[in-house]
């Protein structure tokens, strides 16, 4: 009686545990059909009580059929997450303020001391005149700078904050010191070969067409867009000049870095 009161007990608790399992088996199923709306087609397997594993199920895509434009169903399969495939952000070039280098102030110092030392009479005058260089150039290596921005190059001063300051209009033409990349037609250091050899040249040269072309004979540039110039090869633009009180081999390496357009001369053979 025992035994049979005991299976009749057990008998008793298998249909209410059956129904159990069932309701929790259809739970689980409606969970894992709401999470593969939600979170990108992809549920966790759950375990049925009386049944395997729920396979993952792909998420259904509609598509429109080309010809007939009938709506069709394929199954895609997803990730847990549906991410765009993400690329490489390009950096943009950074602002580059070059230092500025006093050696050329400084050569023009000794030879003005030279000058007037050993030619004390002609000398003089020529001494007295490239020690006034030296005072100028070594006066503006500490407050002039030159900046490369992302689409310029431009001509600033230090001022009695950190930021750098407008240093006014063009004294030749006008208008402001600031030049675009794409307006260079050529630039080049002075005496040629020194940048080369890591020795400071004397001027810095560039050409632009950003200025208006009414202004490109003004100074040295009529000589410079004359028409025996530029059958040699040299293209029309406006001219500028400006003492090597600055790194020219940082402003040289700037320069090629931009795209600063340059004329190569032939080489000779």
């Amino acid at each position: 009686m025992g035994c049979l009161g005991s299976a009749r007990h057990t008998h008793r608790r298998g249909p209410v545990l059956t129904h159990r399992r069932a309701v929790v088996a259809g739970c689980c199923v409606a969970t894992a059909w709401r999470c593969d709306g939600l979170l990108g087609g992809e549920a966790a397997a759950f375990v049925s009580a009386n049944g395997p594993r729920l396979q993952r199920q792909p998420a259904v895509v509609k598509e429109l059929h080309p010809s007939a434009g009938i709506v069709q169903h394929s199954r895609v399969p997803r990730s847990f997450f549906d991410t765009q495939s993400s690329q490489p952000e390009v950096k943009p070039i950074e602002d580059v303020v070059i230092k500025e280098d006093y050696r050329l102030a400084g050569i023009f110092a000794v030879l003005g001391a030279v000058l007037c030392a050993v030619l004390p009479y002609a000398g003089f005058g020529l001494g007295a005149l490239t020690l006034l260089l030296a005072i100028l150039f070594f006066v503006q290596t500490g407050r002039v700078r030159f900046v490369f921005n992302r689409e310029t190059f431009e001509l600033k001063t230090l001022g009695t904050g950190p930021d750098l300051q407008e240093p006014g209009e063009n004294v030749v033409v006008g208008g402001e010191n600031r030049w675009t990349y794409k307006s260079f037609v050529n630039y080049e250091f002075f005496p040629k070969g020194l940048v080369e050899k890591g020795l400071p040249p004397v001027l810095v040269y560039f050409k632009e067409t950003q200025t208006p072309s009414s202004e490109w004979s003004v100074g040295p540039g009529a000589a410079a867009n004359s028409e025996d110039a530029l059958a040699r090869g040299a293209r029309p633009g406006m001219v500028h000049f400006f003492p090597a009180i600055c790194d020219t081999q940082q402003i040289k390496a700037e320069f090629e870095k931009r795209g600063c357009a340059k004329i190569t001369e032939p080489s000779s053979s």
